[in-house]
């Protein structure tokens, strides 16, 4: 998904916001919101007409396309009186609804605050299993907002809580000896998990109590030999219960080798998210779906959840964490594959697709297309599509507000730079005593 990599940008006043909404922050007519109006006729920036001129293509396509119209939200008010009515939740994507990487999107964080003023209790459900629940709470701490880590599900707490479901915080009686009293007589353990992946899957393994197996640490290589060698230092008891993938930027070709053996050899097959792509930077950044996909074609074997969206599975543990009904519940996303579909899977009252992401219009048009005679796609249409978190609650959208941003943790190059240069006589940096004849190397 799409974050900003421009210069971090101060920190925007918010108090002027604090207000009820009052029609300073309302559109005076049902015309195209500006985000939409720019999802709508998106082009090269250096091509793209005027604002007059985009609103004009909104309405020209719209025509063209009675479905699409009919998905639109151009309300003033945006979705709030049905809100209002008919929803007690709301479950919000985080990147592209949000923030885009370290940034608030223009008018998120008083949208939000005007769906719980609406009654509406606001849980925030992501793919990104990079982070831990407390990390994102974090993040929302320092942009300004209050928001409970009890409040944020994560394909990665999702990915715990399924293991949970399957007994890996228990200790295992599977094979176990016991002795006349009952007593144990082998090693009590517990099946571990081995973990392609960030701190955050970790961190949220470890909160679960479940044991992770360290594997083959960060190795790079498997060669053929390494490969035989790893049936003879091996032992069953060695096995782990299950593999976990999700998104890892130190992901190595001695990693797939593990995973692959170790299902191979009987491990469950657990994926965090299908996601096979971020669009943000220079282009395409590989996400936990391209790992995923070079698992299952190593080992043979596709995995048995994704405890992510698509599937309905995170937003069922939700509903049975908060007591909330899926039936009274609107789910809100920047992406039709993972997002609506999401809570389409999870039977949700309502979903909505923001414009702030990565869909296009171009890309609900396709799934148009394709819905005329197709009944998988019709399904997966969005019941509403809206401009902005903003729009969906009745504000405004400025594009050139500036928001608050988190300043990222540095990188190891940021903290120790490197260069071409030579590097520094070690001995200018001794004292008088230092032996050469001791301390230098022989050649």
């Amino acid at each position: 998904k799409r974050s900003s990599d421009s210069p971090t940008r101060a920190r925007t006043d918010m108090s002027r916001h604090v207000a009820p909404r009052t029609h300073a922050h309302t559109r005076a007519s049902p015309a195209p919101s500006r985000a939409l109006a720019r999802a709508i006729a998106r082009t090269p920036r250096a091509h793209r007409a005027p604002d007059a001129s985009r609103r004009r293509q909104v309405f020209t396509r719209a025509e063209n396309a009675p479905t699409i119209a009919s998905l639109l939200v151009t309300h003033a008010d945006g979705l709030l009186a049905d809100i209002t009515a008919n929803i007690d939740a709301v479950v919000l994507d985080c990147d592209g609804v949000i923030w885009h990487g370290n940034t608030l999107i223009p008018g998120a964080k008083l949208a939000v605050e005007t769906l719980r003023s609406a009654g509406a209790r606001v849980f925030f459900a992501t793919n990104n299993a990079t982070k831990s629940r407390a990390e994102y709470a974090a993040k929302f701490a320092a942009l300004g907002m209050n928001v409970s880590k009890y409040e944020i599900y994560t394909s990665a707490y999702a990915t715990a809580c399924y293991l949970r479901s399957k007994g890996f915080d228990e200790v295992s009686e599977e094979g176990a000896e016991f002795g006349a009293n009952g007593e144990r007589l082998d090693d009590a353990k517990k099946p571990s998990v081995y973990v392609i992946g960030e701190r955050g899957i970790l961190d949220e393994l470890a909160e679960a109590n479940i044991d992770v197996e360290a594997g083959v640490y960060d190795s790079v290589r498997c060669s053929p030999q390494d490969w035989e060698e790893m049936r003879d230092w091996l032992d069953e008891g060695d096995d782990v219960g299950a593999v976990v993938v999700g998104s890892d930027s130190s992901f190595t070709f001695a990693k797939l080798a593990y995973a692959s053996l170790m299902i191979q050899r009987g491990a469950r097959f657990i994926a965090t998210n299908p996601d096979a792509a971020d669009l943000f930077g220079p282009g395409l950044y590989p996400g936990a779906g391209a790992l995923v996909d070079a698992v299952a074609k190593a080992s043979g074997k596709a995995p048995e959840i994704y405890a992510g969206k698509p599937s309905g599975f995170m937003l069922d543990l939700l509903s049975e964490h908060t007591g909330i009904d899926l039936s009274r519940t609107l789910v809100i996303g920047d992406r039709l594959d993972t997002d609506v579909a999401f809570g389409k899977a999870g039977k949700a009252a309502m979903t909505a697709l923001v414009m702030t992401g990565v869909a296009t219009m171009d890309d609900v048009e396709a799934l148009v297309a394709e819905a005329a005679t197709n009944a998988d796609a019709a399904a997966a249409l969005p019941d509403r599509i809206v401009g902005s978190l903003a729009e969906l609650v009745g504000l405004d959208f400025d594009p050139d507000e500036i928001c608050a941003s988190v300043v990222p943790e540095p990188s190891m190059l940021d903290s120790f730079p490197v260069s071409d240069d030579d590097l520094p006589d070690m001995a200018s940096f001794l004292d008088d005593d230092y032996d050469r004849d001791i301390y230098d190397p022989a050649s």
